[in-house]
């Protein structure tokens, strides 16, 4: 249900941003040489007084035309497992004339991730904390408001070399979650 609330104001917000981009000539900043900064995440209220956030920062430079390589900084406190992860990215954007952008992503990096003994076990058997090497690929859709400024909306798939993601009382070695942000170009 919290899924389709944010999908429901992310296209809401879409709408709002394409009617507002038309007001503005020129094509999305996403030439060989633009730099990008972006924003993105996803929050959840576990109980009332309880947070699950997942946030991610990121700094990109386009290398070509609509091709971007960058470096990510995610925080994350979810389900019990806090983690802090450093990657390098690249995407791809398609369509680049328009205010819609589609894109592909793919990044490699490591995580640090520490539990909160019996959260995520539903025990109280003791989880150790670890790193692990963490694969993630991702497909989205830019909403250009502005051509240095658009919405992100993406599904990416993350894959670690252990089991390391809450998921339902247990560890998984995977992970499949909807990310909005912000992307500011320059």
């Amino acid at each position: 249900m919290k899924q389709l609330s944010m999908l429901a104001i992310a296209l809401i917000g879409a709408t709002a941003a394409s009617t507002t981009y038309a007001q503005e000539t020129g094509n999305p900043m996403l030439d060989q040489g633009t730099k990008e900064l972006a924003l993105s995440g996803t929050l959840e209220f576990q109980d009332i007084d309880e947070l699950d956030f997942n946030i991610d920062a990121s700094y990109g430079y386009f290398i070509r035309d609509g091709w971007e390589l960058g470096v990510r900084v995610l925080g994350a406190d979810a389900g019990g497992v806090e983690r802090f992860d450093i990657s390098g990215f690249t995407e791809y954007n398609f369509n680049r004339e328009s205010n819609m952008v589609p894109f592909v992503g793919a990044s490699v990096g490591v995580a640090d991730f520490s539990f909160d003994d019996g959260t995520v076990t539903g025990t109280s058997e003791l989880v150790d904390d670890e790193s692990a090497t963490v694969v993630e690929a991702q497909a989205g859709i830019k909403w250009f408001v502005r051509p240095y400024m658009a919405i992100s909306t993406a599904i990416g798939f993350s894959i670690s070399s252990d089991d390391v993601f809450g998921a339902a009382d247990d560890l998984e070695d995977n992970l499949t979650r909807f990310r909005i942000g912000m992307r500011y170009y320059f």
